[in-house]
């Protein structure tokens, strides 16, 4: 993974029960609480047509929407939620002593991008350490426009491994990067060449083939909490 190129990604990690419930029989307890208020709620859940009521009376969390791509879900998390279709109840899954029971609602397209990058790193951390990066930044893309080897350019200006080794950090999915990167990546074409600010320094990027459409890429979900030893 490329250093500090990769967002920090604020979404759900979902957790097997024995993840969170260990083997005392209080844990126990909670775990057959939590099994057994999901049990008696997954066909209502499934059959209601007003969720936002249903969560209203039945969950410890106000009613909204979930986003996953399948790039945020691994192992058995991605096939329960994209082997699910539309209406279908997901959980019950366990994540720091809440039950949660997640309710499909739709499918859309993601796409899946190239790039590969030059990381500079500002010599401190003021603006005008940045902007002194900045301004490295767009001498180095002058030279690359003059006919410097990205990959060269990488291995001779670039402060963390990946730029060492060329600067390719391959295939991600949508969502998985800062939005400065991200944005101008999925905008743009094979061959386009930009610097971006994120929090973490300075990047040169260059987008390295074209993005490929996922048609079911992202979920849509409404989960339904419940707090685990509460009424």
């Amino acid at each position: 993974m490329s250093h500090l190129f990769y967002k920090l990604l604020v979404f759900t990690i979902l957790v097997t029960p024995l993840a969170v419930f260990g083997q005392t029989s209080d844990s126990a307890s909670a775990a057959q609480e939590a099994r057994i208020w999901a049990d008696v709620r997954k066909p209502y859940f499934k059959a209601t047509v007003d969720d936002s009521l249903f969560v209203v009376n039945n969950s410890n969390f106000p009613f909204h929407y979930d986003y996953y791509t399948r790039a945020e879900l691994a192992g058995f998390m991605e096939q329960m939620f994209f082997n699910a279709r539309i209406g279908d109840i997901v959980g019950p899954l366990f994540l720091d002593g809440y039950a949660i029971l997640y309710k499909v609602i739709e499918f859309d397209s993601t796409y899946r991008m190239k790039a590969s990058q030059i990381f500079l790193k500002p010599e401190g951390n003021t603006a005008k350490d940045t902007a002194n990066a900045v301004k490295k930044a767009n001498k180095i893309v002058k030279e690359i426009a003059k006919g410097l080897d990205f990959a060269e350019a990488a291995k001779k200006y670039g402060a963390d491994e990946a730029s060492k080794k060329g600067g390719d950090i391959g295939w991600f999915g949508e969502g998985l990067m800062v939005k400065e990167i991200e944005t101008p990546v999925l905008n743009g074409k094979r061959g386009d060449v930009f610097v971006a600010k994120t929090p973490f320094g300075v990047h040169i990027v260059k987008i390295t083939d074209d993005k490929v459409k996922e048609p079911h890429g992202r979920i849509k979900v409404i989960p339904l909490m419940k707090r685990i030893g509460e009424p």
